[in-house]
């Protein structure tokens, strides 16, 4: 695939680090990673300090799924830039994925302390304490999550899936049909809510059937893919 001419660095005139970088967001764009991560690569090698190359680096590496480097070059960027809640974000992630369950909450909390509208960080803490059954911790992340974002139709499905899971079946209820009213076509949010309906008649006064609809073993939660950065400030 070619680029622009316009983005092709001249090859008698000498590139510099911000050059790199912003070429390495085109080839991202380009969908071409490991030319992007060449250029990033370039643009920190000719400065260190660049710490919006160092974080698309890392998102670059972790799309290849070189995790490892990745968080080495997450950590840089978080080093160079403390206050960069985005930063925290991606490192969290990448963490994740390497299974570093309790460095990616602490992660994704760092990112909360700059920026606590981060939906995104309060989804995934959400995601791991359901995936590791503390469903009342799980719960609390969501509501957060929601309050947020409160048109997204699969977070308000999540936090209805945590109520459930803490035998809140009204709370349970009242979020999927919110869900369902965001969107119509959320078959995975009508299931749980016709299984939380006939729980809830079941265990109505008078009602000793017993025979409540199973809780689901798992829900499909993943953490939502990191998104490239790509800033117009350079440091």
């Amino acid at each position: 695939m070619l680029l622009p001419a316009s983005l092709v660095l001249a090859e008698d005139a000498p590139a510099t680090a911000e050059e790199h970088f912003l070429l390495g967001n085109a080839y991202h764009s380009f969908g071409l990673a490991e030319n992007a991560t060449r250029e990033y690569h370039l643009a920190v090698e000719m400065n260190p300090d660049l710490s919006d190359a160092w974080n698309n680096l890392g998102l670059s590496l972790t799309s290849q799924g070189k995790y490892s480097q990745a968080r080495s070059a997450l950590e840089n960027a978080t080093r160079i830039n403390p206050s960069d809640a985005e930063g925290w974000y991606n490192l969290g992630y990448t963490l994740g994925m390497l299974g570093e369950i309790d460095a990616e909450v602490a992660a994704y909390e760092k990112a909360l302390s700059i920026n606590q509208n981060m939906t995104i960080a309060w989804r995934n803490i959400g995601v791991v304490r359901f995936e590791q059954g503390n469903y009342s911790a799980a719960a609390s992340a969501l509501e957060k999550a929601t309050m947020y974002d409160p048109s997204s139709a699969t977070g308000w499905f999540y936090l209805g899936t945590a109520y459930e899971r803490t035998g809140n079946l009204t709370g349970a209820a009242h979020v999927l049909k919110k869900a369902i009213s965001i969107d119509e076509n959320l078959t995975m949010a009508k299931e749980r809510l016709t299984a939380v309906e006939r729980n809830l008649t079941d265990t109505e006064p008078g009602n000793s059937t017993g025979a409540q609809t199973p809780l689901p073993a798992a829900v499909g939660i993943v953490a939502l893919l990191v998104v490239m950065i790509s800033r117009q400030n350079l440091r």
